[in-house]
């Protein structure tokens, strides 16, 4: 009972402590606002900037393609439009926008209103999103109104959120997207899936696992939804920018990520298998190019071959419900086994897009809220407080580990980017993070093969010792 409360209370310092943080990080940016820094600066003869200001500036080339049919991808022309939104600081370095085209006619309502103006606006929609989408995944999953008050406070605290938030990143807009995506996929909303997976197409190398997953589970209803955005897409694009700025996006695309003649993408501090072989390597080659590419192609196979199999595993019919057998309420607190398989797909998805794909940053692990969330209510549970909610598992500190990390990943988040500042860099820490989550859950898929092989194995001899007993 004692050591019960030590952990409640210690819980409660961690969330007054988180709260306190976020205060005070947040309150940064309202002072960078006021001190016009917000968007762009210059410190010690380096220029940094806000992703933000790339956005307001895709809609200004897309009403100039609209009306003068320039080449929105000419990394000089890009750069005279930025440096006018800028104009205290010199962009020495070109600050290069090699997003696929529809995200420049998405963001032409952008220039209507002043940049200052419209990046509080963007801030205070991302804010919602952040809360809504929160609200959305608790609903159905994490009790409590402690617990619930804790994880709205840790998404916000972490530094992945307050990074977004800092640099007005379009991860602010995407972020709703996937999670609801994965929510529709979980409440068998197979046509809104399809929309919402379309909209994803903003981030192109999580396109194919995306389309899989959700023709897999939602069949021709889901693929509908998807081509209605793909067309979507595809129609503003060649109505506004025109084909040739269509047809340029391959090559915009290699040269923002590769070439090394622009700022934005610094492979050197991406948390993927990318940036953890430029660390070791000291380099950003071709090969190292190839094996990353190979290794998210071979990731993503892979876990389409995962989701097939789940298809199957519920029934012949792919328009059959995610959870057939026992049905998904999204109002219920409790888990069915075909539902935890289901979030434990979705987790082991996120989490191995996020290491493996070829552009993965900091802020990037926003995404990770719903993994941390679907985690807690499928496998951890109460544990250590009370039963963990995945039953079987043998050794109970593989559950803790996995509580230990999840929740302590707002406080974890901010130690690795400060140790960054002041430390070489040998292992890029959220990479780790993550990887050690994958480990964790191989590791905890063995204990529970294990302990289910031990049961069947014991299961004669008990049965034989019964009936001679009887005898």
């Amino acid at each position: 009972m004692e050591a019960n409360e030590t952990l409640k209370k210690l819980w409660f310092a961690y969330f007054c402590g988180l709260l306190v943080w976020m205060l005070l990080t947040y309150g940064y940016i309202v002072n960078s606002y006021r001190d016009n820094t917000v968007l762009a600066f210059s410190k010690d003869g380096a220029t940094a900037h806000a992703d933000f200001i790339l956005y307001y500036n895709d809609g200004i080339l897309a009403w100039e393609a609209l009306k003068n049919k320039i080449n929105i991808y000419d990394p000089q022309l890009q750069n005279q439009y930025l440096q006018k939104l800028v104009p205290h600081v010199k962009l020495d370095k070109i600050f290069y926008s090699q997003y696929p085209p529809y995200l420049f006619v998405i963001m032409m309502p952008l220039p209507f209103l002043p940049i200052k103006t419209v990046w509080i606006l963007w801030e205070i929609a991302g804010m919602a999103g952040v809360f809504f989408i929160t609200y959305s995944l608790l609903k159905g999953t994490l009790r409590g109104k402690f617990t619930r008050a804790f994880t709205y406070l840790a998404v916000v605290a972490s530094f992945p959120a307050w990074l977004c938030f800092r640099l007005g990143q379009v991860a602010l807009l995407l972020y709703p997207a996937l999670m609801w995506y994965w929510i529709a996929l979980d409440r068998r909303m197979w046509f809104r899936a399809g929309l919402l997976g379309g909209f994803c197409l903003l981030k192109l190398q999580y396109a194919p696992i995306l389309f899989m997953t959700g023709f897999f589970l939602g069949g021709f209803r889901f693929a509908a939804g998807y081509a209605v955005m793909a067309a979507i897409y595809f129609m503003f694009t060649v109505g506004v920018l025109g084909w040739d700025n269509l047809l340029r996006y391959p090559q915009a695309l290699k040269f923002g990520e590769i070439s090394g003649q622009v700022t934005g993408v610094a492979p050197e501090a991406q948390q993927n298998i990318r940036g953890q072989l430029v660390v070791l390597f000291n380099n950003d080659g071709s090969v190292i190019h190839l094996v990353v590419v190979v290794a998210w192609a071979v990731a993503t196979l892979a876990t389409a071959y995962l989701w097939w199999r789940y298809s199957r595993s519920i029934g012949s019919s792919p328009a059959r419900a995610v959870g057939s057998g026992d049905p998904p309420e999204p109002d219920s607190h409790t888990v069915g086994e075909k539902r935890r398989k289901f979030m434990l797909l979705a987790t082991i998805t996120m989490i191995l897009q996020l290491v493996t794909s070829p552009h993965t940053h900091r802020q990037d692990y926003i995404f990770m809220t719903l993994p941390a969330v679907w985690l807690m209510y499928s496998v951890v549970g109460d544990y250590p407080l009370g039963e963990p909610a995945l039953k079987g598992v043998r050794n109970g500190k593989l559950i803790l580990a996995l509580r230990y990390l999840l929740i302590g990943f707002p406080l974890l988040s901010w130690v690795f980017y400060m140790s960054s500042q002041f430390l070489p860099v040998l292992i890029q820490p959220f990479f780790a993070w993550a990887i050690a989550l994958l480990v964790i859950l191989a590791l905890i898929e063995k204990d529970l093969h294990q302990s289910s092989d031990s049961s069947s194995g014991t299961s004669p001899s008990t049965s034989s010792s019964s009936s001679n007993t009887t005898a």
